[in-house]
């Protein structure tokens, strides 16, 4: 009986008419109910469900423009019996920046414009890369420069008149030379001359393989090799000069080749030979299996091949002519033939010493070079009106001039990926607006950013590094 009661009275109350202050005070309720929950839910509903989207620079980036052009600094010192006067230094600078920007090729409408600018200063340069000495020598019978491989050289002229108009062509030829290299290396200047290049992209890291390639093992020779002094004593010493930039990994193997071979060289009174025509046929990476210790870096082939004793001699020909027993295979690496000595017999074991791989070491160690883009005639070549000699780096296999020469085109090309590569990611952003950006994207953006700053920067210092007026 109790709850009835109860229940009639609940229900005799929600039943009894209600009042003006009573609907006002539910509606009140209801607007204040409603309110709470679009101001607390939607924020949460928003966070919730919202794409997150760290903000990019995308001011800054985009200010990057083919247009403005990048000055690229070369800083030369001269350094004279009687010293030059600073006014001197001046006129030979001016000089010698007027002549390159009259010689400048046009830029095509989406090229990057670099503009390599000589710095003359007296005395002698600092030991810091892209600093260079040129020794004034008077009284010598011609007008002639001698590069040394150290970032010096030895300008000698006949008489003391001769010596600022001398020294302003040959650093005007070194600079223009060098532009023009790196103009060349662009893509749109590739395509606009119709040139090949066997250049390859830069990269942190190349891996390097080394491989002995017997082409017939059964009814020849067992031939093994000495390749790790052999590296130590030939190619070690440019792996070291270049780790400052990239890094060489450099492998080995021995393969035995018991098929046919890619090509069949033709048949001579002595031995065989191959034609210019045939070495692109020549290499044949599926059949002959070679392998990389890292798949993530770009792959560097040489290949030692030791052709099968029926067919050595082999030589390479070209129009009738022999060359060298070694060819570049461009953006892959290089072969050079291995010929082994007449007296070996079918089933002999040959072990070649480093000393019987000098001459395939510097095969390679050229092909080296060529591939990752050091300029074979760096800093100058001869001319009619001046007569150059390079004295080569034997030692290292690079020299100071070359490897300056390497580090400014990577940092021009290194440049432009980065910018193009920025201004993609933000185009595409942009254009896909449920695109995720986490915070990590957004730092490794403001690093590169920093990166292009401080490489401008970099630049604007260089001529005054270490210099004292």
């Amino acid at each position: 009986m109790a709850i009835a009661d109860r229940l009639r009275a609940l229900f005799g109350r929600q039943s009894q008419p209600k009042t003006v202050i009573s609907v006002h005070r539910e509606r009140q309720v209801a607007v204040c109910s409603i309110l709470f929950f679009l101001l607390l839910g939607l924020p949460l509903w928003w966070s919730t469900t919202r794409v997150y989207r760290a903000e990019l620079p995308t001011s800054d980036i985009v200010r990057f423009t083919p247009e403005q052009t990048l000055p690229v600094p070369v800083v030369f010192y001269i350094d004279a019996k009687t010293p030059l006067s600073q006014a001197d230094a001046t006129f030979i600078e001016t000089s010698v920046q007027a002549q390159v920007d009259s010689q400048r090729p046009q830029f095509t409408a989406s090229e990057w414009h670099i503009r390599y600018q000589a710095a003359v200063r007296v005395g002698v340069a600092p030991d810091t890369p892209g600093h260079y000495t040129l020794r004034l020598r008077m009284g010598s019978d011609i007008t002639s420069v001698d590069v040394t491989p150290a970032r010096s050289a030895i300008v000698s002229v006949p008489h003391a008149a001769q010596a600022k108009d001398v020294l302003v062509k040959a650093i005007s030829a070194i600079v223009a030379d060098e532009e023009r290299s790196v103009r060349d290396l662009a893509p749109q200047a590739s395509k606009a001359i119709g040139n090949t290049h066997a250049v390859l992209k830069y990269a942190p890291e190349y891996a390097v393989t080394l491989t002995l390639l017997n082409e017939n093992p059964v009814d020849g020779a067992a031939v093994d090799w000495d390749i790790k002094q052999a590296v130590r004593m030939y190619l070690q010493p440019l792996v070291d000069e270049l780790r400052p930039f990239t890094r060489l990994s450099v492998s080995s193997q021995v393969l035995h080749h018991a098929g046919p071979p890619p090509v069949t060289a033709h048949k001579a009174d002595n031995g065989t030979y191959l034609t210019s025509d045939m070495l692109p046929h020549f290499v044949n990476s599926p059949s002959w299996n070679f392998a990389s210790v890292d798949p993530t870096s770009p792959m560097l082939n040489f290949v030692l091949f030791v052709p099968a004793l029926a067919s050595q001699p082999m030589r390479i020909l070209d129009s009738g002519i022999e060359r060298s027993s070694a060819f570049l295979v461009s953006q892959w690496g290089g072969v050079s033939i291995a010929n082994l000595p007449d007296t070996t017999r079918p089933g002999d074991k040959v072990v070649l010493s480093p000393e019987d791989m000098q001459k395939h070491m510097g095969y390679f160690i050229s092909q080296i070079r060529s591939l990752v883009g050091i300029r074979s005639n760096a800093p100058l070549a001869s001319s009619a009106q001046l007569q150059v000699r390079v004295r080569p780096a034997t030692a290292t296999g690079v020299s100071g001039w070359e490897l300056d020469a390497l580090m400014r085109r990577w940092l021009v090309r290194n440049r432009q990926t980065a910018i193009a590569t920025l201004q993609s990611l933000v185009r595409l952003v942009d254009s896909l607006q449920n695109m995720v950006v986490m915070d990590d994207i957004k730092e490794k953006v403001d690093r590169s950013l920093a990166a292009l700053y401080e490489t401008e920067n970099a630049l604007r210092r260089l001529p005054d590094l270490n210099y004292v007026h």
